[in-house]
């Protein structure tokens, strides 16, 4: 019975240890338009996951569609999808056995909307 309460222990403080180690970087920036953050957690050095929000922040009418990019030094995130309310929420994406994003990387977003476009930089915030 000690044993296992023993092992019960070692093993509940290996999986606490192991999950407090991932790192979340939140990128942020603006354009006259457009409020981006690019949200990564980053589980070890092989494996990070990752959520775009996009905020519509110019004058009203809200654009129905936008196009967008989100452009890191290992990848990038994209897509055309019509955008509620003026905000867009992506799904995770997530990579193992991939490079990771960096604190100090600067990271490119560009919207497209109702043939007008602006790109600019996420800094980590």
């Amino acid at each position: 019975m000690i044993k296992r309460t023993l092992m019960f222990f070692l093993v509940s403080a290996v999986l606490l240890t192991a999950c407090s180690e991932s790192k979340l970087i939140n990128f942020v920036g603006k354009s006259e338009n457009w409020l981006v953050k690019y949200s990564v957690t980053v589980f070890d050095e092989k494996s990070e996951s990752s959520k775009v929000t996009i905020r519509y922040i110019g004058e009203k009418p809200v654009p129905k569609k936008i196009k967008y990019t989100v452009e890191t030094a290992t990848g990038k995130t994209e897509g055309e999808t019509p955008i509620e309310n003026g905000v867009l929420v992506t799904g995770e994406d997530s990579c193992s056995g991939c490079s990771v994003t960096q604190q100090n990387e600067k990271i490119t977003a560009t919207i497209t909307w109702n043939d007008k476009s602006e790109s600019f930089i996420l800094e980590n915030k």
